[in-house]
């Protein structure tokens, strides 16, 4: 991926390093300093060259949102706000400081006289745990969050179905010490020292070397943790089961062996919430899926997910029935035998076909049974029940014509010629052709007829063995 390039200035370099997400960003004024006029910029990404310019325009605000990681977090207190006191910013600090942030960093963001209390760190870290961590340790200590009061960013946004096509930004922020914009750095008795980026960036680098990033991480863990399992306002049980659903979809993979489960879960909800069923339902399962957290790291069966997933589709759509209709369940849809079958005869395909196009099938047949065997993880059982897909004499059939096999005359041949008689002479021949064998030393019939012509007593569909 080409980086865009970064500004000369060594600040302007900085500023963009720092505050580096650049969709969604905010666009604002300095006409009127207590109505800035903000507006969002949603067509294109601001580039960071255009964030140095905009940012040194003294007639223009510019603000920024987060990205997945951040390396800080701002706490936003407005003007007349109660916590507006050296009192309530100590104790604002002093929570703080219970979650691993030893240091921060005040400045006032505006004429008006608010004070955004910045907590730099030393590296990036995910951003929705760092919001969660600061949310809740700050209402452990009564100190709760409210619009024109108490704000953090990083904020606990709102879930978006981002396999829907749904996306939530986090809340954006103005960038400090804007020239025009009113901002300074203040001291602990809240009086403004200077507006001077380059010290700003100073204390900056300070605070950030103070943090405790291993009381912060464990902070966030705890934080993230009561987020998805803090009460909620639940009217209905269905509630529960799709927001429960939606927590699995939205988490994803975390390890190697979700892949079923997952699968499982996006063709239920697919099902009973969004009413999809046949190629819709399909085309949902494998978008999902493949724009999951973890998808890439973890899940296993990327290259038979289609598979896969019409297998959980044919399922979902005899198992489940969407919200409000009436019930309509085959209680065997979930009898995978068939499936266990069909998938380790897909993996065997693939890795057959990989390892061919890649120049690394091996000459013998123990050596491909143990380059199968890694690659497609099945048993040597399970490839010898299959070679036909991997065999190379197995594979080499010859399709017979194809013509009309229904019953027809037999074909016409001539009467048969009178026997001519021998010719006479001496007749020379060998020993190897010309000795015979007795009547009584012939070999007997290797087989019986037994029941021949009779239908098989095994009845219905042999499943497959065990675990493939």
């Amino acid at each position: 991926m080409i980086a865009d390039p970064y500004p000369k200035d060594r600040l302007g370099h900085k500023l963009c390093q720092i505050f580096s997400y650049r969709w969604m960003s905010l666009e604002g004024d300095t006409d009127d300093t207590t109505k800035p006029n903000w507006r969002t910029i949603k067509n294109y990404p601001l580039r960071p060259r255009a964030l140095w310019r905009k940012w040194q325009d003294a007639k223009k605000l510019v603000g920024v949102r987060f990205g997945k990681e951040t390396e800080y977090a701002v706490i936003d207190i407005d003007k007349g706000s109660k916590f507006l006191t050296p009192y309530a910013l100590e104790a604002l600090r002093d929570a703080l400081q219970t979650i691993g942030i030893m240091r921060t960093l005040p400045i006032r963001s505006s004429w008006n006289g608010g004070i955004h209390l910045y907590c730099p760190l030393p590296q990036k870290i995910p951003t929705f745990d760092l919001a969660c961590a600061i949310r809740y340790t700050l209402e452990a200590q009564e100190l709760h969050l409210e619009q024109g009061q108490l704000e953090s960013f990083p904020n606990t946004k709102a879930f978006a179905r981002g396999w829907l096509g749904e996306f939530s930004e986090y809340n954006g922020h103005r960038l400090p010490l804007q020239p025009g914009g009113g901002g300074a750095i203040l001291n602990d008795a809240l009086e403004p020292v200077g507006a001077d980026l380059g010290q700003f960036f100073r204390m900056w680098e300070f605070a950030a070397r103070g943090q405790d990033m291993e009381a912060l991480s464990a902070a966030m863990a705890r934080g993230r943790d009561h987020h998805r399992k803090r009460p909620k306002m639940r009217s209905h049980p269905i509630d529960e089961w799709r927001n429960d659903w939606e927590l699995d979809i939205s988490t994803g993979w975390t390890a190697s062996g979700q892949t079923n489960g997952l699968l499982k879960v996006m063709a239920g909800y697919g099902r009973v919430f969004l009413r999809l069923e046949d190629e819709d339902l399909l085309e949902f399962v494998i978008d999902t899926a493949m724009n999951a957290p973890g998808f890439e790291a973890y899940c296993s069966h990327q290259f038979d997910l289609g598979r896969k997933a019409a297998a959980w589709c044919r399922a979902a759509e005899r198992y489940y029935w969407p919200l409000g209709e009436e019930p309509r369940r085959d209680k065997t849809a979930f009898d995978f035998n068939e499936e266990r079958a069909l998938d380790a005869q897909s993996r065997i395909k693939a890795a057959y076909e990989w390892l061919w196009k890649q120049g690394e099938w091996p000459t013998t047949v123990t050596a491909q049974l143990k380059a199968l065997s890694q690659k497609a993880r099945a048993s040597f059982k399970t490839l010898y029940k299959y070679s036909h897909l991997w065999n190379p004499l197995k594979r080499c059939v010859i399709d017979q014509p194809v013509g009309n096999t229904a019953d027809s005359p037999p074909p016409e041949s001539s009467p048969p010629e009178r026997p001519q008689p021998l010719p006479s002479g001496q007749l020379h021949t060998t020993d190897q052709i010309t000795k015979g064998v007795s009547r009584e030393a012939r070999p007997k019939k290797a087989f019986s007829r037994g029941r021949e012509g009779v239908e098989g007593e095994r009845r219905g569909i042999p499943q497959a063995e065990g675990q493939t």
